[in-house]
């Protein structure tokens, strides 16, 4: 049996889980080329049996499930690429990510759907155990197999990639320009800061010229002296913690 790609949930606001979604789904794609030669090599074991010890019936049986479940993952994927899940575990939004590749790659989705028909051809053939018909079928699958099906598979999944990574890319450039943006709002918070710090000095000063007069003008002076320094000090971390992120960006 082959393993599945699975797919775990991704919050909506989770690029990287989001973009491992996608790439669980190209694998998803990847994963006919396997299919389609487990296909071709069980389906030979069952049209060529063993000469001098010919295979059981429970042994046979087993390769026509191999065959059958190559068939039901081809047909999944093919209702994929039109935009929905049969199973429903790959998200929606990736099934019409993946749906909207396939409009933009017509003839690699009909590259899909004639593997998959040419699949259900040998199963028939298998299950009926007609050995004429499975003899044709298998022969039509595999020279359709030779004929650049696989190629066609790592088209569309490097296209995929590239979309890929271009969105990624997206994502890294808005996100500078977002850091950017914060740390000039910091720096100039970071100003208004010591500019606060500065005029709560003068005020101090003021109110040690006036003596008592000047008492609850000191209180406020001092008050407004920690909250330049907070300010300060908020400003000075938080422009530290953007020029982590965006050198974290940067070596993506």
């Amino acid at each position: 049996m082959t393993q599945m790609p699975r797919f775990d949930t991704a919050p909506p606001d989770d690029p990287a889980a989001l973009f491992a979604q996608r790439r669980t789904a190209i694998d998803l794609i990847a994963t006919s080329r396997a299919k389609t030669i487990r296909v071709a090599l069980f389906a030979t074991y069952l049209y060529r049996p063993h000469p001098t010890h010919p295979e059981d019936d429970k042994t046979r049986a087993g390769w026509r499930g191999v065959v059958r479940e190559q068939f039901d993952e081809m047909d999944r994927l093919c209702t994929i690429l039109t935009g929905r899940d049969p199973l429903d575990e790959v998200p929606s939004e990736i099934c019409t990510w993946i749906a909207e590749h396939g409009a933009a790659n017509p003839d690699a989705v009909a590259a899909f759907r004639r593997t998959r028909d040419l699949t259900g051809d040998i199963l028939r053939a298998a299950e009926t155990d007609n050995q004429t018909d499975l003899g044709v079928a298998l022969e039509a699958h595999k020279a359709y197999g030779r004929s650049g099906f696989f190629e066609k598979v790592t088209g569309f999944c490097d296209g995929l990639w590239a979309h890929l990574d271009e969105n990624r890319h997206q994502e890294v450039m808005a996100a500078k320009s977002a850091a950017a943006a914060i740390s000039r709002t910091l720096t100039r918070l970071e100003h208004i800061g010591k500019h606060v710090r500065l005029v709560s000095l003068n005020a101090s000063v003021e109110a040690a010229r006036v003596g008592d007069a000047g008492r609850g003008l000191g209180v406020i002076a001092v008050e407004f002296k920690s909250l330049a320094e907070e300010i300060q000090h908020l400003a000075v971390t938080a422009g530290a913690d953007i020029r982590k992120m965006a050198g974290g960006t940067d070596s993506r």
